[in-house]
């Protein structure tokens, strides 16, 4: 999983990246997640609002969140709406509070790549 993310970091200013597993992944759950909305036939602007549970926090799954967060950042502009409305359950179904906390800043600061 580190060795996804870090190569997607190490060569995103040199070199056109695509980490199918990170976001091949998030770019199809988040397009469901968004066609969820529709079908609902409410607007996406309500997408914000949505409790949101990742199930794995491998790198696919912290993949989905970071486009999930990040699409959420940019419709509200508030990064505290995607951390409310987010969940993140690892591979023992434990929930991980901490761990999405600091994942939010860690999208915020260095993944502007999605």
């Amino acid at each position: 999983m580190k060795w996804a993310f870090k190569t997607l970091k190490r060569y995103q200013e040199r070199f056109c990246m695509f980490n199918d597993d990170v976001q091949g992944t998030a770019g199809v759950a988040l397009a469901g997640f968004l066609g969820n909305v529709r079908a609902q036939g409410r607007s996406l602007d309500d997408f914000p609002n949505y409790k949101i549970v990742v199930v794995g926090a491998g790198s696919a799954g912290l993949g989905v969140l970071s486009m999930a967060v990040q699409a959420v950042v940019r419709m509200t502009g508030n990064a505290d709406t995607a951390a409310q409305n987010f969940f993140l359950l690892d591979k023992d179904v434990q929930f991980c509070t901490s761990f999405l906390a600091f994942f939010i800043l860690f999208v915020q600061s260095l993944f502007m790549f999605f």
